[in-house]
């Protein structure tokens, strides 16, 4: 290990402090609103009104590198859509309106829900507000 010149700090626990005060922010109870950190990408936007891309006709979503993929979902009513946690982060899959609430998501973890009404389903992660998703469920 070599000093950072001008400093105590070796590059090991510069890199420590770095990671403590990455991992101290995700905890933070600031708003939804706040920007993302590096490295933390936010969902992919279209360019049309900054709206989330077409919804896919599929019943399963992957939680990786911060997002949930596809972000936006079209089933059918009565269709089981399940998550799966990519990520070597915690995640969860809530809606709050509609009772949706996974427990905390570990690395390779599920969720399932059955959604039996037909509506517009939006859920985010409580730990990473940020990241958010849309399930559409037509009759």
């Amino acid at each position: 290990m070599h000093p950072i010149p001008g400093s105590r700090l070796t590059v090991t626990a510069a890199a420590a402090v770095a990671t403590l005060l990455l991992l101290a922010a995700c905890g933070s109870s600031k708003s939804a609103t706040a920007t993302p950190m590096p490295s933390m990408p936010m969902p992919t936007m279209s360019a049309a009104g900054g709206t989330p891309s077409a919804p896919v006709t599929m019943n399963a979503v992957d939680i990786s590198n911060f997002a949930f993929a596809p972000a936006t979902v079209s089933v059918t009513a009565g269709t089981t859509v399940t998550w799966t946690n990519r990520d070597q982060i915690a995640h969860t899959v809530s809606d709050t309106q509609n009772g949706i609430a996974s427990p905390v998501l570990n690395q390779n973890q599920t969720y399932s829900h059955t959604f039996t009404k037909p509506g517009t389903y939006h859920y985010f992660c409580t730990i990473h507000p940020f990241m958010h998703g849309t399930v559409i469920v037509t009759a």
